[in-house]
């Protein structure tokens, strides 16, 4: 018999690989080369897709920023697994591609070992056990919890975000040196997606299992927990892997070998990934085959080796692409609801009218999706809420004789009113500027806006009502900016903010809008300074036992608290200072432009220089209602010294 030898390569699949690999180079490269470019490494994820579909089946909420092209791209998965095997795992999967070229390092110095028999079988329990445990803590929480722990996510996303670092590197450990010493270890034993993708591989035991669980369901309300069905998925599957081995009837796409053309030259054993005795069988119908095409790319013996019977090299790339093209155009047109929550009766939803807007770009993940559906749940005439994070609109199901679409509109907008800063002593009045603005109705408009008028010197501070436009109103130094300045910073349609490297520019389509109004054209500073103050005060430390003429008042400057942003911390700064047992009152003041802290206080008990000292802390000590200690960040300073006053 003469030597074989082959030095054939499998251009379709190194091709499809190194597509992979430079597209994931390039957005980690754009990453450092544009400031405004948000790489989102999971946007194709069908893994992701899967799971957040399933907490989508069992609480009608989608986790995490999970959209439909990802659930688009995870039944893509399901189709190409059943029809033409685990294309995904040999074609696309960055970590699959990863750890098979780390494996031939291991392969190439000799330390690379091929686990067989009964070890072989119980190691593969643990992708199994991964898969459930993920699956459950997504669908209890609604949350993608693999990304605590995907090496993947993980490394492309600089261990940031919901990456659990002790997790994530104990994973990363284990995929590397797994895959040096271990041939296949992550794919085999440990890969989550590998175990979903088995499950479906049997495709008559998982549909016999779903179709008996959803009759269960049918016949019995309420039936069993989703986690049985889970349980006894990941169960089956495993048995039927480690026992087993050899998938039945699907998928439909194998390696056949003929046994007229082929020499039993074993190249085709040793080039598979997993080490597969091909030479020995005449259908390839191992569970670990994902139909790579190794073996027939690098069979010297032309028609040896084919995709049933055929001489299809080109098939599995083919169908990778045909139905992730299908995919991404199927999520054009559909798009699956992040959360779908509905607390109105059946008789009210059978009458029950609804409302959508688009726009609301403050809905972007389930957390303010959820946020959004608790702001609205408790209006009466509201029933229920769906909303769409890639295409920031929600639908609300509403009573039409409770409350009508302008109402809701109402209760959707949120109003701001936002100081910039302070006018300075020599100014005596203040300029208003009111006109309304299209486009601009959601909370991320708002902020967007703030942070860039913010960087333009003149423009004191700035405030929004409902209404269609939106309202707006600028106060401003007529001495620095101009009414038409105020309405072109508005209108540009790139919108840069910070400087230098650290600049961001988005995109932006406000549009102004005259308004007819008789409100004056300026305010006296005065007046416009008490429009910001609200007053605060509070007494404690046994305050009502004590003679108040005989209190000392330590005042200082509290500019902050004109501030919105600060106000919310002032009951935390009081509650810090109630620690001095020689203050026993605490109160904002303001005397014509300029607004102080007076903290009252018995003499001989404390002294101004601890009251100062306190009041700088980093750190706020706090004492809560149940009695506990905790400690808050201090958000304010105080330069200047104040004084005693009587």
């Amino acid at each position: 018999m003469k030597k074989a030898k082959s030095k054939n390569r499998n251009f379709y699949r190194i091709a499809a690989q190194g597509l992979i690999v430079l597209l994931l180079a390039y957005m980690l490269v754009r990453l450092f080369v544009d400031k405004s470019y948000v790489a989102d490494f999971e946007a194709y994820c069908p893994y992701g897709g899967m799971m957040a579909y399933s907490s989508f089946i069992v609480n009608n909420t989608l986790a995490c920023s999970m959209t439909s092209l990802q659930i688009a791209m995870g039944f893509a998965l399901l189709i190409v697994v059943i029809l033409f095997s685990k294309l995904f795992c040999s074609y696309i999967c960055p970590i699959g591609t990863f750890t098979e070229w780390l494996g031939r390092l291991g392969e190439k110095y000799k330390v690379r070992y091929t686990i067989k028999g009964l070890p072989d079988q119980l190691l593969r329990v643990l992708k199994y056990g991964l898969l459930f445990t993920i699956m459950y803590f997504t669908i209890t929480s609604s949350e993608l919890f693999c990304k605590k722990l995907d090496p993947f996510y993980a490394v492309f996303t600089g261990f940031s975000g919901d990456v659990n670092v002790i997790y994530a590197l104990i994973t990363l450990a284990v995929v590397i040196l797994g895959s040096f010493f271990v041939r296949q270890f992550w794919c085999k034993y440990l890969c989550p997606l590998g175990a979903a993708t088995n499950i479906f591989a049997f495709t008559i035991y998982f549909a016999v299992i779903t179709a008996v669980f959803f009759l269960f369901e049918l016949a019995f309300k309420p039936g069993l927990n989703w986690m049985w069905y889970i349980g006894i998925i990941c169960f089956t599957g495993f048995i039927l892997e480690a026992l087993k081995v050899h998938t039945f009837i699907f998928p439909f796409l194998k390696v056949t070998r003929h046994q007229d053309v082929c020499t039993n030259c074993k190249i085709c054993d040793k080039v598979c990934p997993y080490k597969l005795d091909v030479s020995t069988v005449d259908t390839v119908t191992h569970i670990d085959c994902h139909l790579c095409g190794d073996c027939i790319a690098r069979c010297p013996e032309k028609g040896a080796l084919k995709y049933n019977g055929r001489n299809m090299k080109w098939l599995p790339v083919l169908a990778i692409v045909v139905l992730t093209s299908m995919g991404i155009i199927y999520s054009k047109y559909y798009e699956v609801p992040t959360i779908d929550i509905k607390w109105g009766t059946p008789e009210q939803m059978s009458k029950a009218s609804s409302f959508e807007m688009g726009g609301l770009k403050s809905i972007k993940c389930y957390g303010s999706s959820m946020s959004f559906a608790t702001h609205i749940e408790g209006v009466p005439g509201i029933l229920g809420v769906q909303t769409y994070v890639k295409s920031f609109h929600v639908k609300i199901f509403y009573d039409p004789t409770l409350i009508n679409e302008e109402g809701i509109k109402k209760l959707i907008f949120s109003p701001v009113k936002e100081l910039f800063y302070l006018p300075g002593d020599g100014t005596s009045e203040i300029g208003i500027f009111k006109t309304g603005i299209n486009n601009f109705f959601d909370s991320k408009d708002e902020t967007l806006l703030i942070k860039y008028l913010r960087q333009e010197k003149g423009i004191f501070a700035f405030e929004t009502q409902y209404g269609e436009p939106v309202q707006a109103k600028f106060y401003y130094d007529k001495a620095l900016i101009s009414s038409e300045k105020i309405v072109q910073l508005i209108e540009n349609k790139s919108i840069t903010i910070g400087k230098g490297e650290e600049s961001v520019t988005t995109e932006a389509d406000f549009k102004v809008v005259s308004l007819n109004s008789n409100e004056p054209l300026k305010i006296q500073t005065t007046d416009f300074i008490a429009g910001l103050y609200t007053p605060y005060s509070k007494t404690f430390n046994d305050f009502e036992t004590l003679d108040s003429t005989k209190l000392l008042i330590y005042e200082i400057q509290f500019p902050q608290c004109l501030f919105p942003e600060f106000k919310g911390s002032i009951p935390y700064l009081r509650n810090h200072m109630m620690g001095d047992k020689g203050i026993v009152k605490f109160e904002t003041a303001l005397v014509g432009t300029k607004a102080f802290i007076r903290l009252y206080y018995v003499k001989g008990k404390t002294t101004e220089e601890a009251i100062f000292l306190s009041l700088n802390k980093e750190k706020l000590s706090l004492t809560y209602k149940n009695g506990e200690k905790g400690e808050e960040e201090n958000p304010f300073r105080f330069a200047e010294k104040g004084q005693t006053i009587n």
